[in-house]
């Protein structure tokens, strides 16, 4: 049926101009305090050669010598139709948010800011030059850590944004950077997604799921923190929270014209085996070793990334999203690379049975499950790297395994 789909899907754009579909690649990105300093520019260069994304949100730029140093030293050496948008540095705080795009895509067309504490959100305009079609981009860092004034202060900096974006007659528009939520019940997190009196201003979250981030089962969703060793600031705990978002309103979200790829969004570098893990402990299964190093070495954030459609005619949205998201991380193992213990959860569907592998395709172990939850017992196999088959009513999942 998908193949049907997919067919029909090319078919349909070929009638059409297919000039008039552009696919504009959206990152946002915690850099860590990035200034003027050289020292992570050739990490920042790997990853954004690699995502060449269309907008870059980012947050914790210091001044505009940072800005200056990633467009010149960074960003124009990946490609060269990078430009900055116009940059607001604020008095209060000696760490901003910046947008940087792609001049060949998007015309810049203003800056402006929302005031609120500890930082700005800052409200970037740009307009897409093939459709014609304003495109607002909102950008945060709400207040950091846990504990009930600081719950409070990120609530009520939402409240700020929502009022405020219930007033604008936008209809694409989105809203990324570093939330700082720690839980789905969190009243912030809720404050995002009330309905406004106006109908207006509403947001959407792809990653549907309910509860505390800081929890194995949701390990590939997580964006921070890349290092389980301190150096160069920030967070040293391994991946275990979902501090970076990029939400989507109304229109980006359910539209037939411009809107987003669910199946795109992703925290670059995440393969959901690196619970309370550094990133780049081998293998990472979805990055290369050298992207994952760089990842690791150059911001405690991983950057979260996505692709947006703009079109001038309508587009059948649902083959685009056929593949839409589902969490990989309903299935959680860890921790890999182990040493004796291996902990198996499945969210949802039972694991019938588990099969243990050798690199040559030799059996070590079979264990009939029939559960959503299994302690393996790998202590008397000898340090190396296996393949963990496991069993599902409807599908097979195939994971890497390394035993120190």
């Amino acid at each position: 049926m998908k193949k049907i789909l997919l067919i029909l899907c090319f078919i349909y754009l070929n009638i059409f101009d297919l000039k008039s579909q552009d696919t504009v690649h959206v990152v946002s990105y915690n850099l860590l305090r990035y200034n003027s300093s050289i020292d992570r520019n050739n990490d920042f260069k790997k990853i954004f050669n690699l995502l060449k994304p269309d907008i870059i949100l980012v947050q914790e730029i210091v001044g505009q010598e940072g800005v200056t140093n990633l467009l010149d030293n960074v960003l124009k050496e990946v490609k060269s139709n990078y430009e900055a948008g116009e940059f607001i540095d604020d008095p209060n705080t000696d760490i901003d948010q910046g947008l940087f795009y792609n001049s060949d895509k998007f015309e810049f067309l203003s800056s402006s800011s929302i005031d609120g504490y500890p930082r700005p959100i800052y409200i970037f305009n740009l307009k897409h030059k093939e459709t014609g079609e304003n495109f607002v981009i909102y950008n945060l860092h709400l207040k950091a850590s846990k504990g009930g004034d600081n719950e409070t202060m990120r609530r009520d900096q939402v409240i700020e944004l929502k009022n405020y974006i219930s007033e604008q007659n936008d209809n694409f528009y989105i809203v990324g950077g570093d939330f700082n939520i720690y839980s789905t019940t969190e009243s912030a997190y809720q404050s995002l997604f009330d309905i406004t009196e106006s109908g207006k201003g509403n947001l959407h979250d792809i990653i549907n799921i309910t509860g505390t981030y800081n929890d194995p089962l949701y390990a590939n969703i997580h964006t921070q923190s890349t290092r389980t060793t301190q150096f160069g600031g920030g967070s040293h705990g391994g991946l275990d929270d979902r501090f970076d978002f990029i939400l989507f309103s109304d229109s980006v979200m359910y539209g037939d014209r411009i809107f987003v790829i669910d199946s795109t969004y992703n925290a670059v570098g995440n393969d959901g085996l690196h619970y309370n893990s550094a990133l780049n402990v081998s293998p990472n299964e979805s990055v290369s070793m050298d992207i994952s190093n760089a990842l690791h070495d150059a911001s405690d954030h991983l950057p979260v990334s996505v692709k947006i459609i703009f079109s001038k005619e309508n587009i059948y949205r649902e083959v685009l999203n056929v593949e839409s998201y589902k969490q990989k991380n309903t299935l959680s193992i860890y921790p890999n690379p182990t040493l004796d213990k291996l902990f198996i959860q499945s969210l949802h569907e039972k694991i019938i049975n588990i099969e243990l592998y050798s690199l040559e395709g030799r059996i070590i172990k079979k264990i009939e499950v029939n559960s959503n939850n299994y302690t393996m017992n790998l202590s008397s196999i000898i340090s190396g790297t296996y393949f963990l088959k496991l069993d599902f009513k409807n599908f097979i999942e195939k994971i890497r395994l390394v035993k120190k």
